[in-house]
């Protein structure tokens, strides 16, 4: 079974500090916004669409755009706080070679933090998620009037040439996990302004990705008696 490279320790970890200062800021008032405002936005019906498309750019002027697919897009309310931290795992990405093989499961479980920490405040239904149609379309109906982030992934796997172990390595010492392969992970993370009755139109491109990393699969390997 393949597993992500950062260690399960320093998962958690990262899961559980995102969770904490998240779930403090929403018991202090401060962050993320109060979801009241969303819903009082919604029953007086002041709400508009978010869409858009996310592609290729042309290489030349007489090609066309190609749709980028396989886009997961989730839109949630609007947290200063969570771009900070987001900010500083991507400015200290290339710090190393750890902080980077680390930074891009960093950002997502950020992410997942956050909208779990939204559910568990009672605001499910202010998390909107998606995934970018056929032809690159996307499009989140109903949204109420205020600040949004949209945040959005996409991965490719890519195989690792197998390398067999030495018998001698076997025989000395313990193996560590094997890298089985890679997922180049790229994000998008945009605020979002949305006004009653209008359409907040966004392009995610191959040019314009907030950040961009690895995610490894490694498994276990056979060690020596």
């Amino acid at each position: 079974m393949a597993h992500d490279a950062l260690p399960l320790v320093t998962r958690l970890a990262t899961v559980a500090a995102a969770a904490l200062w998240l779930s403090a800021a929403i018991a202090g008032g401060a962050e993320p916004p109060p979801f009241e405002s969303y819903r009082a936005a919604l029953d007086r019906g002041d709400a508009g669409i978010v869409d858009g498309r996310a592609y290729i750019e042309r290489r030349k002027p007489d090609e066309p755009d190609l749709p980028l697919k396989d886009v997961a897009l989730t839109l949630v309310p609007y947290s200063e706080m969570l771009l900070v931290e987001l900010e500083g795992v991507k400015g200290h990405a290339r710090d190393s070679l750890d902080t980077y093989r680390a930074a891009a499961l960093r950002v997502r479980r950020l992410q997942e933090a956050y909208e779990k920490t939204v559910w568990e405040a009672g605001a499910a239904d202010l998390v909107q998620s998606s995934l970018v149609g056929p032809n690159g379309r996307f499009s989140f109906a109903d949204v109420a009037a205020g600040q949004w982030l949209l945040w959005a992934r996409h991965e490719a796997l890519r195989s690792v040439a197998a390398r067999k172990p030495k018998k001698g390595d076997k025989e000395s010492f313990a193996l560590g996990p094997k890298l089985v392969g890679y997922r180049t992970a790229s994000f998008w993370v945009i605020p979002v302004t949305v006004s009653g009755g209008v359409a907040s139109t966004i392009e995610l491109t191959d040019r314009n990705i907030w950040f961009t990393g690895v995610i490894e699969e490694t498994l276990r390997q056979d060690t020596a008696p």
